[in-house]
């Protein structure tokens, strides 16, 4: 299994939250479009932090990336995140799918949760 589809952090760490994940290892399984949006944000962040001597802007931009990592991970890499973002998508549009691909109760235990 590749990182980039493994459920746990590369470090370890607690595979439901990805709560211990450094920025190197939350990058490391991104999708490659969603790897170029979090160095932008990262940098955006750390030079807000450079500015106000302030980390917390750094802590929650890692935070919420590391959602992304997680759910990334989950899906079973960056074909699977990308999947994920065309069904939300389809979904905002009010557009279901024809059937369902998956039972939610399979859906779920895939997922972990």
């Amino acid at each position: 299994m590749t990182t980039a589809a493994s459920p746990v952090p590369p470090g370890g760490g607690d595979a439901g939250t990805w709560a211990e994940a450094t920025p190197a290892e939350v990058r490391a399984v991104l999708a490659p479009e969603s790897a170029v949006e979090f160095d932008r944000q990262w940098r955006a962040a750390l030079a807000r932090a450079a500015d106000t001597y302030d980390l917390t802007i750094v802590l929650q931009c890692l935070d919420a990336w590391r959602r992304v990592a997680r759910v990334t991970a989950a899906a079973g890499g960056a074909e699977g995140y990308r999947a994920l973002l065309d069904a939300a998508a389809t979904a905002r549009a009010g557009e279901g799918p024809a059937s369902p691909r998956a039972p939610w109760r399979e859906v779920r235990a895939d997922l972990g949760l």
